[in-house]
């Protein structure tokens, strides 16, 4: 019995990390990725020209992302950030990240 326990505590190390791989997952299918990218994207200009893109993989769709930072950034923020720009980089997309920090300066946010 106990035997039997700590066979099945022994899972593979990796294996929780395997959903944050940062290599593209050759294993997930087209609508698969398209819906990763459209669950963490709030617009998408033509959802068919994205199928088309990652279709063809070639060239890689380009999400972007950006905010203006008001005061010190919480972790929360930046893990949160890191798990959305895995999960689209894993999808095959390109992210680009915009800070507005010029804009934050301007409306004095600190």
């Amino acid at each position: 019995m106990e035997n039997e326990i700590s066979e099945s505590n022994k899972a593979s190390p990796s294996q929780p990390m395997q959903n944050l791989s940062i290599s593209p997952s050759p294993q997930m299918s087209l609508k698969e990725r398209f819906d990763m990218i459209r669950s963490i994207g709030e617009e998408c200009i033509q959802e068919d020209e994205l199928e088309r893109l990652l279709a063809n993989k070639r060239p890689q769709p380009i999400c972007y992302d950006g905010f203006e930072p008001s005061g010190r950034m919480h972790i929360a923020q930046g893990v949160l950030k890191a798990i959305n720009v895995n999960k689209l980089t894993s999808a095959g997309c390109k992210v680009k990240i915009w800070i507005a920090d010029w804009f934050a300066q301007l409306n004095n946010k600190r």
